[in-house]
């Protein structure tokens, strides 16, 4: 299903050229030396990369001759060569300092045996090159560590006076279409539709760090009744290169891929949608402006209402792709594979969102991407789960049930920030935000059937909701009463009256009874404990997970809740002063 759905994704894109035909791929070129009609070099290999970050490069891309033995080239790689566009090993027949003989005699046989005695200005330049270089000359090249480097990526010829690389002039293009056309293949059944096809040996493999196929027999225990590899699940040369393409083209897609940690997942539609476009921004909104992303917001207000945007409203009932992809060895594991209608797919998202509604300040993201969420549950967004990233994208997308260890991964960051200052400003950080909080509610309600309010709700009786808000109440409290000091009763006793709370309340009762005392308003805090008291006839030893969960969030919007109240009074004050005088 997947093959297939991947196949029509390929002929849907090559209808309006955003894939390339057989024998051809989008690849990245990372230098290009341009030549006279004598096929000297002139000037130095030009940079075409840019550079993001130290070790990260966006590069210049472009349509290149391209093969299945070259994708999947490995211990006979000097002998697959690739046509006129390759690594620095096969132009210049150098690696670093180490000579590359056959890499550089291979690459040159290749172009004269696809081009014969062509007589295309191009090709003559590039073969004139190849006769006269002398390889040692390689490492004098400006910026030659970089050109065989790791993010090199190949080098392209230019003929003088052209602009387009000499691989793209339309005469090379016929010459290797006509090339690999006359290429034969073992015929058999193929496993996708039964029919007898000339079959690929091998399939394509992508690049996630190393390169891994989405199939793949790479060790004997795999193989069954003595066939070898491919031979295993065999598919035809067009459904392997057209599924490929078609994958190749969702991974370098910035709308239509989501990549976080390990895992990769793409989605597409079978039909052109803008809902592919929106999805991308939709789980992983990147926008550095507010005004980037209304339209974003806008589409997601239409869903939260329940009706489907101007954009995709007739666009309901078409099938909706989603693939979930890590790296596992030799081979890409499948995380999950769903399919479902736009019209459910905008359901699912209807639901995430309106599991994770909370108050929030106009700072705060009103709805947040699948990053956004991971980074709750970690010290450093290098310790976030590869599992989790996977795991949180497939709940989302499937209406499935959310990992508890996001639940759990967002209670420890909450006890362990519960003391944490701001290193760089030194003050207290808010252990429990909008985000942890509308995680904790997200969980609680599509996990354990919680209804948990999106504010502070007096009328509730739970037990670790009044406990949670009794906390908040107390915490103010001591800042009427101290004003801002080093160490607050949120830094030694959050953690504890979560967990135990009556091995801290009473004594926290009490202590509060010398900041009421102490604060120019204490009666407002004695009022605030009465009204919650009054419903608290004792205080448990131990509070369970969910429990903890919802302490948290009743802390969060009692504290706002407060701020509102004396945000209003202060505000109401002025104005009386204002007509007063």
């Amino acid at each position: 299903m997947i093959f297939q759905s991947l196949i029509a994704l390929y002929d849907r894109l090559a209808q309006i050229g955003d894939v390339p035909p057989y024998g051809f791929s989008i690849e990245d070129i990372g230098f290009v030396i341009s030549v006279d009609r004598k096929g000297n070099l002139l000037g130095q290999p030009e940079d075409l990369r840019t550079k993001i970050t130290a070790q990260k490069f966006e590069f210049r891309t472009s349509e290149t001759p391209y093969t299945n033995q070259v994708n999947v080239r490995a211990n006979a790689a000097a002998t697959t060569p690739n046509f006129m566009v390759d690594k620095a090993d096969y132009i210049f027949g150098m690696s670093g300092n180490a000579p590359k003989k056959v890499h550089h005699k291979s690459f040159a046989e290749l172009i004269c045996e696809v081009c014969g005695a062509t007589d295309d200005e191009g090709v003559a330049a590039v073969k004139a090159f190849l006769e006269k270089w002398n390889p040692a000359d390689s490492v004098g090249l400006e910026g030659w560590k970089e050109i065989c480097g790791t993010h090199g990526k190949w080098v392209a010829f230019r003929l003088q006076g052209d602009s387009c690389f000499v691989h793209e002039r339309p005469a090379v293009k016929a010459l290797w279409k006509s090339h690999v056309e006359k290429e034969t293949f073992p015929e058999g059944v193929s496993f996708l539709d039964g029919s007898v096809r000339d079959l690929q040996s091998q399939y394509a493999q992508f690049k996630f760090g190393s390169g891994a196929s989405l199939v793949s027999f790479n060790e004997v225990a795999y193989e069954s009744y003595g066939k070898k590899k491919g031979e295993n699940a065999p598919i035809s040369v067009e459904a392997e290169f057209k599924s490929s393409a078609a994958l190749k083209y969702l991974f370098r897609s910035k709308t239509q891929r989501l990549r976080i940690g390990d895992a990769t997942t793409v989605f597409w539609a079978e039909k052109s949608s803008p809902v592919e476009v929106f999805m991308g921004q939709v789980l992983n909104p990147s926008f550095e402006d507010k005004a980037a992303a209304v339209p974003v917001q806008k589409f997601l207000e239409t869903v939260r209402k329940g009706s489907l945007p101007n954009e995709i409203q007739s666009d309901g009932e078409i099938k909706f792709h989603i693939l979930g992809l890590s790296l596992n060895k030799a081979r890409l594991a499948l995380r999950f594979w769903y399919v479902c209608t736009v019209a459910e797919l905008m359901g699912r998202l209807r639901d995430h969102f309106q599991c994770l509604e909370m108050e929030h300040s106009e700072k705060d993201i009103p709805y947040p991407g699948i990053w956004h969420l991971l980074k709750e549950t970690a010290r450093e967004t290098k310790d976030i789960s590869p599992v989790l990233s996977g795991a949180l994208a497939r709940s989302i997308l499937t209406g499935a049930n959310y990992p508890e260890n996001l639940y759990q991964g967002v209670l420890g960051r909450i006890r362990a920030e519960a003391a944490k200052k701001d290193p760089r400003t030194k003050k207290p950080i808010e252990n429990v935000n909008y985000l942890r909080a509308a995680i904790l509610k997200a969980v609680l309600k599509r996990n354990h059937n919680q209804e948990v309010p999106m504010s502070w709700d007096p009328d509730r009786k739970d037990i670790a909701y009044l406990l949670g808000g009794l906390f908040a109440v107390l915490e103010i409290a001591q800042r009427d009463a101290l004003g801002k000091i080093n160490t607050t009763i949120k830094d030694r006793f959050f953690s504890a009256a979560s967990v135990t709370p009556a091995s801290v309340f009473p004594r926290l009762l009490h202590l509060s009874q010398h900041h009421i005392e102490k604060a120019e308003y204490g009666y407002v805090s004695d009022r605030r404990i009465g009204e919650i008291m009054e419903h608290v006839d004792s205080f448990p030893a131990h509070m369970g997970m969910q429990d903890q969960g919802l302490f948290a969030i009743a802390y969060y919007q009692k504290k706002n809740a407060i701020d509102r109240e004396i945000k209003e009074a202060v505000a109401r004050k002025k104005v009386k002063g204002e007509n007063n005088e």
